[in-house]
């Protein structure tokens, strides 16, 4: 995957799935703890997938919350593209491995 504005949301999002790696690492324990948290309150079924609707809520509290790209992803109207790059398998659901393949 080429680097796109994409990039930093996945990183931000993964290390909220208590992923390890430089990326992570990064990120101070205050943002992991806010997108665990964002990552809980998006997904409104508490499948730990997210559909289109969950994610774009999960876009939308991080944008809130400064994290990552999301307020770019969200100020020009990428939540589709972002979604579409990430459901790999096409069923209409952002899994949490879906995430974490993006962030290898």
């Amino acid at each position: 995957m080429k680097y796109t504005v994409l990039a930093p949301l996945i990183i931000a999002v993964s290390a909220a799935l208590s992923l390890s790696g430089v990326q992570a690492q990064t990120m101070s324990d205050a943002n992991k703890q806010k997108l665990a948290e964002n990552y809980a309150q998006a997904d409104a079924n508490g499948d730990k997938a997210l559909t289109r609707a969950e994610f774009n809520n999960l876009l939308l509290l991080n944008a809130q919350d400064n994290i990552g790209r999301a307020a770019q992803i969200v100020r020009f109207g990428r939540q589709d593209t972002a979604f579409n790059q990430i459901d790999a398998d096409r069923n209409g659901l952002v899994t949490q491995q879906e995430l974490q393949a993006l962030a290898r």
